[in-house]
């Protein structure tokens, strides 16, 4: 299957080190071709809507009545929503087609290349459309996730679009599998452990890539996600205990970093 790209242009300041420290690379505006794992949203749709049958609801592919959706799951099911949370399925979909994920991924893309590293770890994939798309152009990534309704469509979706779902794995999965890089976009303000996630990742890859989003007041997951307690500044210095910081990345308000083990060379 071919995967449509979209040119976009990304004002990216990027600081890039290693052992002698961390320096400024460049600041400027590239132009970067991302990929998606269908030709566009409506395709995606198609999809998920042949996998609910007669449970797809057309009016949550409305994204603000699909707010309010999911803002009434997350009062139901309160802890239990990344595990039973159905609405998630069409907001990942429409996720997956927005560019607030586009300067991560070029980072991504410009860091592989440089470092000729394939094997990938998606943690936290959710649909794991993400990793379909860099499946779809080379990379041998697997997808990682809590066992929910998002996995379950995601291996639903392996096993007719790709080579079977094999990819699709539980996080109890992790330990012990070994990869070039992982990474989590997205994920680590919503972990209910976030640090013992990142040392997770960092016991099972040479290299781990996040990002950091500024909190948002009337997110709905309010001061249960990561963002209030630790902002871009709290944050960096934690992972620095057990990290090296390689590669750190500003666009707009959000971080993107690259790490590896502490005493990495």
């Amino acid at each position: 299957m071919t995967a449509r790209v979209r040119a976009t242009s990304i004002a990216i300041s990027v600081i890039a080190g290693g052992r002698g420290g961390v320096k400024l690379m460049h600041s400027a505006t590239e132009t970067w071709i991302r990929p998606y794992a269908y030709p566009d949203l409506a395709t995606a749709w198609d999809r998920l809507a042949t996998y609910l049958g007669d449970q797809f609801s057309q009016e949550l592919t409305d994204f603000e009545l699909l707010r309010r959706f999911l803002d009434h799951e997350w009062a139901q099911l309160g802890p239990r929503f990344y595990e039973r949370s159905a609405g998630y399925l069409y907001d990942l979909t429409i996720f997956h087609y927005m560019n607030v994920k586009d300067a991560f991924f070029e980072l991504i893309a410009n860091f592989t290349q440089a470092h000729r590293l394939n094997r990938i770890a998606d943690i936290g994939c959710g649909v794991a459309l993400d990793a379909q798309a860099l499946i779809q152009i080379g990379y041998d990534v697997d997808a990682y996730d809590l066992v929910n309704p998002s996995l379950a469509y995601a291996r639903w979706r392996y096993q007719r679009d790709l080579s079977g779902d094999h990819r699709i794995r539980t996080m109890s999965q992790l330990p012990g599998h070994r990869y070039d890089l992982a990474y989590a976009v997205d994920v680590i303000g919503h972990s209910s452990d976030p640090l013992a996630l990142i040392k997770l990742m960092l016991s099972t890859a040479d290299y781990v890539v996040l990002n950091f989003s500024p909190h948002d007041v009337q997110h709905r997951h309010g001061s249960a996600d990561l963002h209030p307690g630790l902002d871009h500044s709290r944050i960096l210095p934690v992972i620095q205990e057990y990290a090296t910081l390689i590669t750190l990345a500003a666009n707009g308000n959000t971080v993107l970093t690259v790490w590896c083990p502490k005493g990495c060379q």
